[in-house]
């Protein structure tokens, strides 16, 4: 059994049989190890013990310089990394971010310059080199992997910013798996600083997220400390802080796992109208993240079909499903899929025309007109669809998931912008951003 540091701290206290007069006040009924900071428990915003130490053993795993426990998923961790850089600097901003990354930059009033992904989803060295020669930044803050698991070559584009004298920062939230396997991508550890999600892939309750420094990070441990907790509860929940150390220190069999997706794709892959997307290389992309699509229906349709059936994707967009696979997967689950898929009767008809859905961030982006922070906190009014075209945005809209922004704030707002997301809308995905079905724009009064 590994060392479990902050879950043996927590125990011995317990094992005390103190009089607890202090939080939480189900005083040990609920949950006899869910504590306070008190005298041997450590404080996870400023850990001298069991935490500090929980957290060195992380990295060790994990393959960083540094690992902060975040109990405030990874939103907090892109919140952190962005402000470590500064306010009012130069952010090169991958466009495939996560709303959280958006609202990052908005509060610490940072200028940006966008970086919009390939086919894949994802980014290349060289038009990361492109972006900086053409607008020298501060940092360049990229999703790497995707929502489908594909990623980008973190070493070389961490080379070309370095270069250009720019942070790297990398939200791999969806990659929390990658150090227990070398048949899955690589840890981005040429990266600055990173972040993943515990809860995603590992097994830790959700809401846990890692925050990670590499060897060529130029801040103090004290300094990302620092940042973490202007964005973490100082409340924090010591049994998602097992569940994190566990996860990392006791993890699951990522090996077997892998041979058993890979089997289970070949069965999807003998099926009349099924489509396995998702590029071949393992280094390139997270066999475990498994994407289907059919000729004769959208992604949308699809999961709303296994669903009926009791299949239950993680998110559907108009061109696939995707499902979250890990270690903790029962069996028969992969059977109840094959069969769920085998009743639908799919055929290789095109009765639906599902082009890749990545690089649609460049093609319906507006003028910049003003900054994030101007567009996001200024006076702002509602508009209907119909009145959107023209306006400029003041709040993020797009699909969810994954969450990405079609609409940016300080933007204008392209008509072709609306119609994609409308007709994303009528087939079948939710839209984020939106108050009452209207769009929030910047009051031009």
């Amino acid at each position: 059994m590994a060392r479990l540091p902050v879950f043996k701290a927590a125990k011995s206290y317990a094992d005390l049989q103190t009089a607890r007069f202090h939080m939480p006040g189900h005083k040990g009924m609920l949950y006899p190890y869910d504590v306070t900071e008190v005298p041997g428990t450590d404080n996870l915003n400023s850990p001298t013990e069991a935490i500090l130490e929980s957290e060195q053993l992380c990295a060790k795993v994990l393959g960083a310089k540094n690992a902060f426990f975040v109990v405030n998923g990874s939103t907090a961790c892109n919140l952190a990394m962005l402000f470590t850089v500064g306010c009012g600097k130069r952010v090169l901003l991958g466009r495939g971010c996560h709303k959280s990354a958006i609202n990052a930059v908005a509060l610490a009033g940072q200028e940006v310059f966008p970086l919009f992904p390939d086919e894949y989803g994802t980014y290349t060295a060289e038009a990361v080199d492109k972006a900086l020669t053409e607008n020298p930044c501060d940092a360049v803050f990229l999703t790497s992997p995707s929502y489908r698991g594909e990623t980008s070559p973190i070493a070389e584009i961490a080379e070309v910013a370095h270069r250009h004298g720019a942070l790297l920062l990398v939200d791999g939230a969806h990659g929390a798996h990658f150090a227990f396997s070398d048949q899955l991508p690589p840890v981005p550890k040429e990266a600055d600083i990173w972040c993943v999600s515990s809860h995603k892939t590992l097994a830790a309750l959700t809401q846990t997220a890692i925050l990670l420094t590499g060897e060529s990070c130029p801040y103090s441990r004290s300094t990302i400390q620092r940042m973490i907790s202007v964005f973490q509860s100082t409340s924090p929940s010591y049994e998602l802080m097992f569940s994190i150390e566990r996860s990392v220190l006791e993890p699951l069999d990522w090996d077997s796992h892998i041979n058993r997706i890979a089997a289970f794709e070949d069965r999807l892959r003998a099926l009349r109208g099924v489509r396995v997307l998702g590029r071949a290389d393992r280094h390139l992309h997270d066999i475990t993240r498994v994407n289907i699509s059919t000729p004769c229906m959208t992604g949308h349709m699809l999961g709303m079909e296994l669903e009926k059936r009791g299949v239950y994707p993680e998110m559907a967009d108009v061109e696939c499903v995707t499902l979250i696979t890990t270690p903790a997967d029962k069996d028969e689950w992969y059977d109840r899929c094959i069969n769920a898929l085998e009743d639908m009767g799919l055929t290789e008809n095109e009765k639906y025309v599902t082009p890749n859905t990545s690089s649609v961030y460049s093609q319906y982006r507006g003028d910049s007109v003003l900054s994030v922070r101007e567009a996001l906190t200024g006076k702002t009014s509602y508009v209907s669809f119909d009145e959107a075209a023209g306006r400029i945005s003041a709040q993020t809209v797009g699909c969810y998931p994954p969450g990405t922004a079609i609409l940016f704030p300080g933007e204008k707002i392209l008509p072709e912008a609306i119609e994609f997301l409308l007709n994303e809308e009528r087939s079948g995905a939710y839209l984020f951003g939106l108050v009452d079905r209207n769009i929030v724009v910047v009051d031009e009064d």
